[in-house]
């Protein structure tokens, strides 16, 4: 369930040179739309077009050098129900303002080499405060979903070559990074940053994996945290705004509506399939499972119009010497998706039925089971799988 954070103490703040005063202000926080001309340069564009326009409008904003960022987040991320806390980032947890929390770089500082540099290094839209034992956990992998669940931060997950937040900041994270690709566009002495489908990007200035960030911007939307927080930078501190909490629409504007499950590396769906039965189906086609691959099918679904059932089951059948190294998800026609089984189990193969709560999705159109490889060595096979909706 989403949280909802409100009631945020704000502060006013002038940067004058390179120091920051700050004077406390009172009010209960409220979040507000952006001014009503801010984003009139971008209306009725879409694409590379939209996201041009967008650049053009946030990229002239008040920076910020390391350590006010340090002074800043107290206000940006402020605990609204114990003052002069800060709300950390991956666990949720409450902790002073002088407590042990680090300057997370959500854009993985090494992604582009712009380290604590004024600008990308420095940017309040992506810099938030983490427990310093996640922070290192997290490093700079790239993000993807997947892995085991972090014993220090539950929720949380991680593997050899990428991060998953806890469900509640899952948004928070994409937009943060998405922020990012649209701000720095190498025409300035900063690096120009792009989200990609890769999840070992090293040193380049990209970050993945984009097709699940832009899930996770749609399925967990922007709360009054964020909104809030997006409102206290932009009137007290950089002055510019985040676009995609003002309007998460343009993620799917830009960067198109990603229906399918993440596709780098992948091997191409198999043809689904067998005729569907009402409300649900069956495919029977051979897909084979590669090293560090990710591998889907599909079953199309028609004759069941309205929602799918709240008790809906999802059979999966594979052969393969070690299901731990496999993680499943299952993709609604509409891009959502739903966890399945995440690696970290023991024995050979998998033969199991999965119940899942599906009544928010339609029915009609191709659901996509994903199977993620995370291990070298291994190779399997999806003999078959089934879907029932009713």
């Amino acid at each position: 369930m989403r949280l909802t954070r409100k009631g945020v103490a704000l502060t006013a703040g002038l940067v004058l040179g390179s120091s920051m005063v700050l004077a406390p202000i009172a009010f209960a926080a409220e979040t507000t739309d952006a001014p009503a001309d801010y984003y009139a340069p971008a209306e009725g564009k879409t694409g590379q077009e939209l996201k041009a326009a967008l650049h053009d409008i946030i990229d002239d904003h008040t920076t910020l050098s390391y350590s006010e960022v340090k002074t800043a987040i107290p206000y940006t991320d402020a605990d609204p129900a114990t003052s002069g806390n800060v709300i950390l980032l991956y666990t949720g947890r409450s902790e002073p303002n002088g407590g042990d929390w680090n300057r997370e770089h959500v854009w993985a500082k090494s992604h582009g080499d712009f380290g604590t540099a004024i600008g990308p290094g420095t940017d309040l839209h992506h810099l938030r405060p983490t427990d310093m034992d996640v922070n290192s956990s997290r490093g700079n992998l790239d993000f993807d979903n997947g892995g085991e669940e972090l014993d220090i931060a539950p929720g949380n997950y991680r593997d050899g070559d990428s991060f998953e937040p806890r469900d509640e900041v899952k948004g928070d994270v994409a937009r943060m990074i998405l922020y990012m690709t649209v701000r720095y566009e190498g025409d300035d002495s900063h690096p120009d940053l792009e989200p990609n489908d890769d999840v070992e990007n090293g040193s380049a200035p990209f970050h993945g994996r984009l097709s699940v960030l832009m899930d996770w911007s749609r399925s967990d939307p922007p709360d009054a945290f964020e909104k809030n927080r997006n409102e206290v930078i932009f009137d007290r501190f950089q002055h510019n705004r985040n676009p995609f909490i003002d309007h998460p629409e343009w993620v799917d504007a830009i960067w198109g509506d990603p229906t399918d499950p993440p596709t780098d590396p992948t091997d191409p769906p198999t043809d689904p399939t067998d005729p569907p039965a009402e409300c649900g189906g069956t495919s029977t086609e051979s897909t084979p499972i590669g090293d560090n691959r990710i591998v889907t099918s599909d079953i199309a679904v028609s004759g069941c119009p309205g929602a799918a059932s709240s008790a809906s089951t999802v059979s999966v059948e594979i052969t393969h010497p070690d299901r731990g190294e496999l993680s499943i998800y299952l993709y609604a026609p509409d891009g959502s998706y739903y966890v399945l089984k995440r690696n970290g189990d023991s024995g050979a193969n998998l033969s199991e039925t999965y119940t899942v709560d599906l009544d928010t999705e339609d029915g009609d159109g191709t659901w996509t089971l994903s199977v993620k490889d995370y291990a070298s060595g291994n190779t399997g096979t999806i003999d078959s799988w089934s879907l029932d909706l009713a």
